[in-house]
């Protein structure tokens, strides 16, 4: 066997042993990666949070054969519990919060629709969204290194999904650039549990959004200085989540 590459496929149902893989994973290791008999590369199941390292026994013409060996718990997986409720934004806005979000270790994603959200869709139209959003997560996860991936949902009417917080235990902090709190004095170490991040559109939410959010047990916090776009505003509390757990942690 060739010296291990760090090259990662998804794979349903990881057992030890010789396996035929088709589909987007055979397609992924054969052309996207041209790889071949002898070849190494790493398998993960998300949905299990399990990883194997796989060697390639031959290459077929629309599937790949390979060897699994035992299988071994996900060495990366979610960051603790944060949550994610996501506005909705206009074009493929959602879809880089997704791939930033699940690389940075959120637990799930809950895409909401609010008043300043541009596009209101069908649950038909809904489904297709977050098929898509999965298939994103999944990739993010396979790049990363991550061996699960986020749960997401939506999308979802704003009130509806802040209406089920309200009982929820949780740090919850809505990110707003004209709050008077640092997000940083929410996130300190001892206060480490679960997280729930809310993330307006473009134009940011509506007074009455932001009453909800209150009421809702959401504390308004500012992430530092600048104005931050919608897209970036998430990932940048991750990524300052996770320099505090990777700076505090064993």
């Amino acid at each position: 066997m060739t010296l291990l590459r760090r090259i990662r496929v998804y794979v349903s149902g990881i057992s030890p042993g010789e396996r035929r893989l088709d589909g987007e994973p055979a397609h992924y290791l054969s052309h996207v990666q041209r790889m071949r008999a002898g070849d190494a590369f790493v398998a993960f199941d998300p949905a299990a949070r399990l990883e194997s390292t796989g060697e390639i026994l031959r290459v077929e013409r629309d599937a790949v054969v390979v060897r699994l060996a035992e299988s071994e718990p996900a060495k990366n997986v979610a960051l603790g519990d944060v949550t994610l409720v996501q506005c909705a934004g206009k074009g493929d806005k959602v879809d880089d919060v997704v791939r930033a979000t699940t690389s940075l270790g959120v637990r799930a994603v809950i895409v909401v629709e609010s008043s300043r959200s541009v596009a209101r869709v069908d649950a038909e139209r809904a489904a297709k969204r977050a098929e898509r959003w999965r298939a994103i997560a999944l990739d993010a996860a396979r790049q990363s290194g991550r061996g699960d991936v986020p749960d997401i949902e939506g999308p979802r009417p704003f009130g509806d999904v802040l209406s089920e917080f309200r009982s929820r235990s949780a740090a919850k902090l809505c990110l707003d650039p004209h709050a008077t709190a640092p997000f940083s004095a929410h996130v300190r170490r001892a206060t480490l549990g679960p997280i729930v991040l809310l993330v307006g559109p473009e134009g940011g939410l509506t007074d009455d959004e932001l009453t909800l959010a209150e009421r809702a047990g959401f504390t308004r916090v500012r992430l530092g200085p600048f104005v931050l776009r919608t897209e970036l505003a998430a990932a940048a509390a991750m990524g300052a989540l996770l320099a505090l757990e990777d700076a505090t942690g064993p």
